[in-house]
């Protein structure tokens, strides 16, 4: 008789089988390359399912290198281990316990704003000019928003997510240490700007990433993560650790010279000293401390503004974010009203279709299904670039309409609702620090993301995109993740 061990060695026998077989056709019809990566995935996706948690934490870990594998056209096809992975974990821990009526219970939060707009996305990739096109907006869209699924369902309790944490700051540290290696050593590789004003090239740094803004929104995300947690462990060492990671990080912010960067973090601080000075108003100090600790904390924010404005170039580039004849601002406009020009009024409700964007830009699609199934990245990459407008707003208006920035507007409303109701209504007594960390660095990342999407298409664009959809899926399980004395306490779901 077959004992349990002979039956799953076939069984992993006939699945290694149909992998190389798969992969051989596709190396003989379509590309030797793409069949050789295939292999590779099928690999990552057999690790990733059947260790889910450890494969969030290299996706974690690898996610902000990613974009500089887009260089070539070989090494760019390996950057879909992303989608792998985001995929995989969507199918272990969200749908196939689904299916199988095995799904743990999890707050979920965004399920109404994400199925209206996985409908809306549907209905606008069938408007768009260029099916092909449209689809890969599409796969933009949706992608990440099946990695909220999978982190949402993933195993959470306090020791998990201080790994993490952990893993986080590692990755972040190395991405740190490459930046400032390319500002001392590798200056001719940062991305240039002209200031007319100063009348001379600044280089602005990018680390490993493709633009200094997405750079510079990787490290508010992990500002903001750092004052969430001095805020809470204040008068610990771990607030020490914190505080030193928060001033280590404000250079690098600095020279990226991204004024949605500067804003986005200025926004997102600001947005947190409400949401924490409301909850220390509630629960904890007396008017007279909380009148002091405003006025003190208003007097130091407006004198390091004044310096920051009279003393040093912020001052320039916050006044060339606003002046309509600075060059940047000139161009930007003139391209809103190239788009924005042929809109009919029915357009301007439902939108034009996804990728839309093309013929106001004066651009074409040459990118056919051939070339996304042979492998052709770098095809892929340039067509998709096309599209970009550097402002998220702007593009989801022309190609969903007012009902997709009302839709998005949904999305922003249930995160800073949840986060603040969370925060606003837990207690120390009941909810343990680091869900409260999670809560309001939720509310300060949902604000400097919603000023990153002014200057930048933050939705289309890795790994910015799936930052929002992991914090999201913190947030709406941090309620149940920390509560002391085990009360609902997340246990490992297989």
């Amino acid at each position: 008789m077959l004992n349990l061990k002979t039956i799953e060695f076939r069984n992993e026998f006939a699945w290694i089988l149909i992998a190389v077989l798969v992969s051989a056709v596709i190396s003989l019809f379509l590309s030797l390359q793409l069949g050789f990566m295939m292999l590779i995935f099928l690999a990552a996706a057999w690790w990733v399912w059947e260790y889910p948690e450890e494969g969030f934490l290299w996706f974690i870990l690898v996610a902000p290198i990613l974009p500089m594998l887009k260089i070539t056209q070989t090494i760019g096809t390996t950057t879909l281990i992303k989608d792998v992975i985001i995929l995989t974990l969507f199918l272990k821990t969200f749908l196939w316990p689904l299916i199988t009526k095995r799904l743990s219970y999890r707050r979920n939060v965004f399920v109404i704003p994400i199925l209206i707009l996985l409908g809306w996305t549907a209905f606008e990739t069938l408007r768009a000019d260029s099916l092909v096109l449209g689809i890969l907006r599409a796969r933009d869209i949706t992608l990440y928003m099946f990695l909220y699924f999978g982190v949402l369902y993933l195993p959470h309790n306090r020791e998990i997510m201080k790994t993490r944490v952990k893993w986080a700051i590692a990755g972040l540290i190395v991405i740190m240490m490459l930046g400032v290696y390319q500002w001392f050593f590798a200056v001719d590789s940062t991305v240039l700007r002209f200031d007319p004003v100063r009348n001379i090239w600044i280089p602005r740094l990018s680390s490993v990433m493709a633009h200094p803004s997405i750079f510079g929104q990787y490290l508010v995300t992990a500002a903001l993560l750092a004052l969430a947690g001095i805020a809470q462990y204040k008068k610990s060492r771990i607030g020490v650790a914190w505080l030193a990671l928060f001033v280590a990080l404000l250079p690098l912010i600095f020279i990226t010279y991204s004024r949605a960067v500067w804003i986005g973090l200025v926004s997102g601080v600001a947005l947190m000293f409400l949401v924490f000075v409301g909850y220390e108003v509630m629960y904890r100090m007396r008017k007279r401390t909380i009148v002091k600790s405003v006025l003190v904390g208003a007097g130091i924010l407006i004198l390091v503004s004044v310096v920051m404005l009279k003393f040093t170039p912020v001052g320039l580039y916050v006044r060339s974010a606003i002046d309509p004849s600075y060059g940047s601002n000139e161009e930007r406009l003139e391209f809103m009203a190239r788009l924005i020009g042929p809109i009919t009024n029915t357009e301007a409700m439902i939108g034009k279709g996804l990728g839309d964007v093309l013929a106001q830009n004066f651009r074409e699609v040459d990118l056919g299904v051939y070339d996304i199934a042979s492998g052709s990245s770098r095809s892929v990459q340039l067509t998709k670039n096309r599209t970009l407008v550097d402002n998220q707003y702007l593009k989801s208006f022309v190609e969903t309409g007012l009902v997709g920035l009302l839709i998005y507007a949904l999305l922003f409303w249930v995160f800073l609702k949840s986060a603040v109701t969370m925060f606003r209504g837990s207690t120390s007594k009941h909810t343990s620090k680091h869900s409260l960390v999670v809560k309001l660095w939720g509310v300060g990342f949902l604000a400097a993301f919603v000023v990153q999407g002014l200057f930048i298409d933050i939705w289309d664009i890795f790994p910015t995109n799936a930052l929002f959809w992991i914090v999201a899926a913190l947030v709406s399980v941090s309620v149940d993740m920390g509560l002391v004395g085990g009360v609902k306490q997340e246990q490992a779901v297989g």
